[in-house]
């Protein structure tokens, strides 16, 4: 526990000291790493028999000090995802409501614990008849299962960011992602097994007897899957971890005005010479401020023409038109010889398996049976 809470520790200051760009996922993260180092010692004072004699001798009114960090480390969690896919995101006042649980969590440790007298506090945590009361474990038990939830509603900000993405960009990078999903996991597997932790104890709470040899054993399984997750956490940051096309969290369709806003058609006009004439859509690094540059719009407002008029997002958009012009090409007999990679390549696409299953769903077989088929039937 003692090398968990050091590697937190200096993974922290180094992150913090990196953090040249003062991006502010990276400031959460620090704290994410810092609220484990809390938890960590609270852990290690709390259940070390010759730790908790050491501290006691000093005061008891330091213990549960880091037991706080429970209510804390789930929402910092969720607002590293939140804060590294969505570049608008910034704190705001109404985000506090996140620390009502530590209010709440003080003002009941402040009634069943703080409150007592020098003697009550030492004999509660001596004997640690805290740990068991029906009280404490109440609460104890309501902060596993909020960071555990806050851990689930991390997979619901990369759904929402997935669906972003295709209102910016035409060549999806969703396996950047990858080793996100890995990290989340992994912690959702901590949280869920510190949660049967405290589950097993309000079951036993309402039997009358507490098994003390397995609750020994989930615990200290526990602290080893808790020192595994932050070594996935350390070795994906510096080994895996990829630069995210950050998005913003707010759509960016709006429809506020009028259900079906008038769309000029000089704006239709400018649209089709761009990308008929000019071919955007080739550009494999095209994006919809891009492309709105070009045709002297607001994204916003790119956006919103597309949905209106094509009724289309961006990456349906720039997809259409790539498959178009691969269609034309695999039916050109002057191009038998070119390859399907040197085809989708061509016409701005980036990645075999987006293509085909693309080309799959908008003409119903693939690049090479509708190759076949066209120059067996010309025309």
């Amino acid at each position: 526990m003692v090398l968990t809470a050091f590697e937190c520790l200096l993974f922290a200051i180094l992150l913090a000291a990196t953090n040249k760009e003062k991006a502010l996922s990276t400031y959460f993260l620090v704290g994410f790493l810092l609220a484990h180092v809390l938890i960590t010692l609270h852990e290690l004072t709390f259940w070390g028999s010759q730790f908790r004699i050491w501290l006691l001798n000093h005061s008891p009114n330091y213990f549960f000090i880091g037991s706080y960090a429970y209510f804390l480390d789930g929402c910092l969690l969720y607002f590293f995802v939140r804060a590294m896919l969505f570049k608008d995101f910034a704190l705001k006042k109404q985000h506090a409501w996140h620390l009502l649980p530590v209010g709440v969590y003080l003002s009941w440790m402040i009634f069943i614990f703080y409150s007592k007298d020098y003697s009550q506090k030492y004999w509660l945590i001596e004997s640690q008849h805290i740990a068991y009361s029906s009280p404490y474990l109440y609460l104890e038990s309501a902060g596993r299962y909020l960071r555990l939830l806050y851990a689930l509603l991390c997979f619901s900000l990369i759904f929402n960011y997935s669906k972003q993405l295709q209102h910016v960009y035409a060549n999806l990078k969703l396996g950047d992602l990858v080793w996100l999903k890995i990290m989340l996991v992994s912690f959702v597997a901590l949280f869920a097994w510190d949660s049967v932790l405290l589950s097993i104890k309000l079951a036993e709470l309402f039997i009358g007897r507490f098994d003390l040899d397995l609750l020994n054993i989930v615990g200290l399984s526990g602290y080893y899957l808790n020192f595994a997750v932050i070594n996935i956490l350390i070795f994906l940051k510096f080994i895996l971890f990829s630069s995210v096309q950050s998005v913003d969290e707010e759509p960016t369709l709006e429809l506020k005005e009028e259900k079906t806003p008038a769309i000029d058609p000089q704006s239709i006009s400018n649209i089709e010479q761009v990308m008929t004439e000019k071919k955007y859509y080739t550009n494999p690094d095209i994006t919809l401020d891009k492309l709105a540059s070009a045709v002297k719009l607001q994204p916003k407002k790119l956006s919103l023409v597309l949905k209106v008029h094509y009724q289309l997002n961006f990456y349906q958009f720039i997809n259409r038109y790539r498959i178009s012009e691969a269609k034309q090409l695999l039916a050109r007999r002057d191009y038998a010889d070119k390859t399907i990679t040197d085809i989708y390549l061509e016409v701005g696409f980036n990645n075999k398996s987006v293509f085909n299953s693309f080309f799959k769903r908008s003409e119903g077989m693939t690049p090479s049976e509708y190759r076949d088929r066209q120059l067996r039937n010309p025309g």
